[in-house]
């Protein structure tokens, strides 16, 4: 199997290895020589488990070096969330720039590290995806008595993962950050137009048909209801989908672009059980109370990743029977979390 720089998509140039999850994030998170598992190995049906600290995947020096600057950013950020500190609007878009990156990274890392379970081409990298397509994040403080330490991705062992990498969480400490992103997820969200229908071709194209455009805002993501977080925030961004149309210069686009000839939308934000643009993203983000029966636990938060996965996977229209089979393991692990759940309770 030919090894792919994470970032650039090419063979690496003076190889190096990227840490996918970054070593000071590692250190903020415990031992970063600890050994954790991840997941079955689908091929030898054995539990997989390594350290962190060797969890890497192949990248060119300059590449690596390029995202170094990036990374120090973030860590400021992520320290601000442990100690539950507002965000800027700015931060939150950094934020969600490093999200793309991990959870594109993670996915090359599963990629080499089952030898390739799902038999696919990979053409995705982290330069080619990086605040290229919808996004959304939801952020929640994780109650707990003690300061809990650890980290852990959620969803990235799975074939839906591998075949679709749009959504994922990530637990660090007390806080845990469920991540999605993908064509058209969350337009109709905010109001953008959107294809009601998305056919997969042989080719790996998409075919996109039956517009709407209503400037209407929704609360759930394609008929997926989310618990309540301390912050939600959704970024339509429709920069690599070529189709022809007017609609980037009607009045409600013109105002609710950060980039009208990219297609890059706003920042929104739910609040109040309401969408709303972020205007001025440069002022910090209020948090939003999450009390009583909106309290969600750790199993209900992990059981919403791996339906989400399934729920997106669907959106797209497809005659590969492999698809089914994944949800169909997906809904086994939905089922285990939801178990842990009621036992829980």
């Amino acid at each position: 199997m030919d090894k792919i720089c994470v970032f650039c998509g090419v063979k690496p140039v003076k190889k190096n290895k990227e840490h996918v999850l970054p070593q000071w994030l590692l250190k903020m998170t415990g031992d970063p020589n600890r050994k954790v598992t991840f997941g079955f190995n689908y091929n030898s049906g054995k539990q997989i488990e390594f350290n962190w600290q060797s969890f890497t995947a192949p990248s060119c020096t300059d590449c690596n070096e390029r995202y170094a600057k990036f990374e120090g950013k973030v860590k400021v950020i992520v320290e601000k969330l442990q100690n539950r500190e507002e965000i800027t609007g700015t931060e939150a878009l950094l934020l969600l720039d490093w999200l793309d990156k991990v959870r594109i990274g993670l996915w090359i890392n599963y990629y080499y590290l089952e030898n390739n379970k799902s038999q696919i081409n990979p053409r995705l990298c982290i330069d080619n995806r990086i605040g290229k397509k919808d996004r959304f994040l939801q952020i929640h403080f994780l109650e707990s008595k003690t300061n809990s330490s650890g980290l852990n991705a959620f969803g990235v062992e799975t074939f839906v993962f591998q075949f679709n990498p749009s959504c994922f969480a990530l637990r660090i400490n007390n806080v845990l950050l469920f991540n999605g992103s993908n064509d058209f997820l969350i337009s109709k969200n905010c109001g953008f137009p959107y294809p009601d229908k998305i056919v997969s071709k042989e080719n790996g194209t998409l075919e996109l048909s039956d517009w709407r455009y209503d400037r209407k805002k929704y609360l759930e993501i394609d008929n997926l209801p989310l618990f309540k977080g301390v912050l939600t925030l959704m970024q339509p961004i429709q920069t690599e989908m070529q189709y022809e149309s007017n609609y980037y210069n009607d009045s409600y686009l013109v105002l609710n672009c950060l980039d009208r000839d990219k297609r890059i939308g706003n920042l929104f934000r739910v609040y109040n059980s309401d969408i709303i643009s972020i205007d001025k993203i440069e002022d910090k983000l209020e948090y939003e109370s999450v009390t009583g029966k909106e309290i969600t636990i750790l199993w209900q938060m992990i059981a919403k990743v791996y339906y989400a996965q399934n729920v997106f996977l669907k959106r797209v229209e497809t005659n590969n029977e492999i698809f089914a089979k994944a949800i169909k393991v997906n809904e086994k692990t939905i089922d285990f979390y939801e178990s842990k759940n009621k036992n829980f309770a």
